[in-house]
């Protein structure tokens, strides 16, 4: 039996039959092989793109349909703090604080209601506690067979750095350098809004014109240095006086423009007055040196009609005739 061979042990009614199973065997083998090595190479090229993500700088992450982190790249191990192992099942209300996570589940409900790709700017919180801004971009990923969403995909991009650039320049192109106050250029644009909202609502819409009394005669004395302090005294003064909506700017040397929105002639003048009354009874500091400043001032209100830079020129006519009546009061126009 055991030098026999096949014919041996085999009918010749079962000789098809074995031979069928054997080729079947054989064909099943084959395809085996073949699953193998479509799976080796699915690996690899998982690994292949997980190594290439791993070298971008940019976070990147992986969720499924239902919101939960099912891959991610060094750089997102690195923001959130933990490696990729923890990550992977996590929720956003796992990894982020309850304020952001919320801002976040409801921007992937909404994209994978959508579809297509989601870019927004918001707030986040990295591993040492920090809070930076970043742009968020994803897509959704789709199923490769029935075509549904069955996730997304996404990277984030911080641009805090960027957005302080931004506001810098921003702040550079709104505002005085001497002082931080608004510069003219500002104070135009907010009057023109001003003017806007008061014809809309026929509220009354006035205008200050304030001149520091013998400035020159500060910065001979005691030096440039002491009259910068000086208008940042100024300055000082007008914040506290000046409650919103009511604004100011520097226009130009020692003069400065108040917007009062919401406020008729009278008021102005009432407001106008304060602001000389606590100029008048706060003296500069220069070191020991007490150094007094008084304040002239033109009142106007914008009239029917009229636009912000006519109202301007009148209370400048104010403020000449304060200055000619001898300083340190208010003229009405």
């Amino acid at each position: 039996m055991i030098d026999g061979g096949v014919d041996d042990v085999v009918n010749g009614d079962d000789e098809d039959l074995l031979l069928l199973a054997l080729r079947r065997a054989e064909l099943m083998i084959a395809r085996q092989g073949v699953l193998f090595r479509k799976c080796r190479d699915l690996a690899t090229e998982r690994d292949n793109l997980q190594s290439a993500i791993d070298n971008l700088p940019s976070p990147i992450f992986f969720k499924d349909r239902a919101g939960i982190y099912s891959g991610c790249n060094k750089a997102f191990e690195s923001f959130i703090g933990l490696p990729a192992n923890k990550v992977r099942g996590a929720s956003v209300y796992d990894v982020a604080p309850e304020e952001l996570a919320k801002v976040y589940e409801a921007a992937d409900e909404e994209l994978m209601q959508r579809g297509g790709v989601q870019i927004y700017e918001a707030e986040v919180c990295y591993a040492d506690g920090k809070y930076r801004t970043v742009t968020f971009h994803k897509a959704v990923t789709r199923d490769p067979v029935s075509g549904e969403v069955n996730g997304l995909a996404g990277s984030m991009l911080d641009i805090t750095e960027r957005k302080r650039l931004e506001e810098q320049l921003k702040r550079a192109a709104e505002r005085d350098a001497l002082t931080d106050a608004y510069n003219r250029r500002r104070f135009f644009e907010l009057a023109d809004s001003a003017e806007d909202r008061a014809k809309k609502t026929s509220a009354s819409l006035s205008i200050l014109v304030l001149d520091v009394d013998h400035f020159k005669q500060i910065n001979d004395r005691f030096g440039h240095a002491c009259g910068d302090a000086a208008l940042n005294h100024i300055v000082g003064l007008l914040k506290n006086v000046l409650q919103a909506p009511h604004i100011f700017a520097r226009a130009g040397g020692e003069e400065f423009y108040c917007l009062l929105e919401e406020c008729g002639l009278d008021d102005a003048f009432t407001i106008a007055e304060r602001i000389r009354g606590a100029v008048e009874t706060t003296p500069h500091m220069h070191g020991e040196q007490v150094i007094p400043m008084r304040v002239s001032i033109g009142v106007a209100s914008v009239a029917d009609g009229e636009k912000v830079s006519q109202t301007i020129a009148r209370a400048d006519d104010a403020l000449y005739c304060a200055k000619q009546a001898g300083r340190n009061r208010v003229c009405m126009a």
